[in-house]
């Protein structure tokens, strides 16, 4: 019976083609603007991970302080939780308002400085959007006394490639260093992001009078298409079984209120944490702009489904005798409705997949567009361009929508063909 109503559906194409066309750009709509904020949302997280120590963050604490003297048994544990890790590296970073930055008079305050292992973490830094220099100017030998600032932070300080600044901090016991630094890089973040700098760990331990093996947190990457918040979870209980460790932290307020909680505690407790945790606000952000899109869209589907409904109501009129005919050869009546709706679905899932066709044609002229002069976009864009993300959930999900869609608006012409008397059907010119 399928079969017979994708024959009847080409048969009758010129009769579907407007109804067809609706679909298509319906569905390509759908997909254009779930895949952009999707693609958003998956650039804030590549942007956050690199920023906040990877997809999952093992913080060391010892009292409220960060603090992880041994850094080595922390990456034993993971490496051996064979869990879908890419990349597991230590940092320090230096957290507080008392680093500075100072170059030709000027200087500027950072959120935070980044102490990374480059020979391990290189890869996922690497990434960063260099407009000059890159990370491989602090590996190796060359790279001593190399620092990576934002396009921001030169801006300010009026800094360039292979100038020297000057890097200050205040040390736990209340000593102020300073070091001078090799500007090795510098990359293209204006948001939150971009007041961050990035130097070797090892040296960030001598400014800030640590033991080389010591630092503050573990940077563990998962693999592409890993689900975070499970092995999240699942690397916490694996810490669980030689430590004490913090419950599962959803959000940066549970953050705070374990850590808060940890303030008289001398023993050495375990955080882990996901990157969708400290995102969860922004996050939230996202998902209320996605909901306003599927509004949108639902209002579109309406708009489409009365068009719908309209145009098969005027087919059912033109093929009354050729129902009449089915009818009359013993064609039940419910297989007459179930043959319409099979043509309705087909011609969804035939439309939607052009639509699908075009949305990605569409990501294509979107990603032309250079968004970088656009201060609000930095966060949600990658090199300036808008990024979008295609996951087979939310493909299923769109196409569901759609087929229900289309179907819902051809059951009542389908219901009112399959009850037409045989004999009055033959009669109609």
């Amino acid at each position: 019976m399928f079969l017979f109503a994708i024959r009847n559906l080409f048969l009758q194409r010129k009769r579907y083609a407007l109804m067809a066309l609706a679909v298509a750009v319906g569905f390509m709509l759908i997909t254009v603007l779930t895949g952009l904020s999707y693609g958003a949302l998956e650039t804030i997280k590549t942007k956050a991970a690199r920023y906040f120590s990877g997809h999952i963050i093992v913080y060391g604490f010892e009292n409220t302080g960060m603090s992880i003297p041994d850094s080595k048994s922390y990456v034993d544990i993971i490496n051996h939780s064979r869990l879908p890790f890419r990349t597991v590296s230590p940092r320090s970073v230096y957290y507080g308002k008392e680093v500075r930055l100072f170059f030709g008079g000027n200087y500027i305050r950072l959120l935070r400085v980044i102490g990374a292992d480059f020979e391990t973490e290189g890869k996922e830094l690497s990434k960063l959007p260099f407009t000059e220099g890159g990370i491989e100017g602090l590996s190796g030998p060359d790279g001593k006394n190399g620092i990576v600032i934002s396009t921001e932070a030169a801006r300010l300080l009026g800094a360039r490639m292979g100038d020297d600044v000057i890097i200050y901090v205040k040390t736990e016991g209340g000593q102020y260093n300073t070091e001078n630094m090799v500007v090795k890089g510098i990359f293209d973040e204006t948001n939150i992001f971009g007041y961050a700098a990035y130097m070797n760990r090892e040296e960030l331990n001598i400014i800030m009078d640590k033991d080389k093996g010591w630092a503050t947190e573990i940077a563990v990457y998962a693999k592409e298409g890993s689900n975070i918040p499970l092995i999240t979870e699942r690397l916490r209980l694996e810490f669980a079984k030689s430590k004490d460790v913090f419950p599962s932290i959803r959000t940066r307020h549970d953050f705070s209120e374990y850590r808060s909680g940890n303030r008289n505690n001398d023993k050495e407790v375990v955080a882990v944490m996901s990157v969708n945790a400290q995102l969860e606000q922004l996050k939230s952000l996202l998902d209320a702009f996605l909901g306003c899109t599927y509004f949108v869209l639902f209002v579109f589907l309406v708009i489409v489904m009365i068009g719908i409904l309209n145009t098969y109501r005027v087919i059912v009129y033109e093929r009354t005798r050729e129902i009449g005919t089915m009818r009359a050869i013993g064609v039940q009546a419910s297989d007459v409705k179930r043959i319409f709706l099979y043509e309705a679905a087909a011609l969804a899932l035939i439309a939607s997949a052009f639509g699908f066709v075009l949305g990605l044609v569409t990501f294509h002229f979107v990603g032309l567009f250079d968004l970088s002069k656009v201060t609000a976009a930095g966060m949600f864009t990658e090199n300036g361009r808008l990024q979008y993300f295609i996951g087979l959930r939310s493909v299923a999900l769109n196409l569901l929508f759609m087929l229900a869609a289309v179907v819902a608006a051809a059951w009542r012409p389908a219901d009112q063909a399959s009850k037409m008397p045989p004999a009055q059907a033959l009669r109609k010119d």
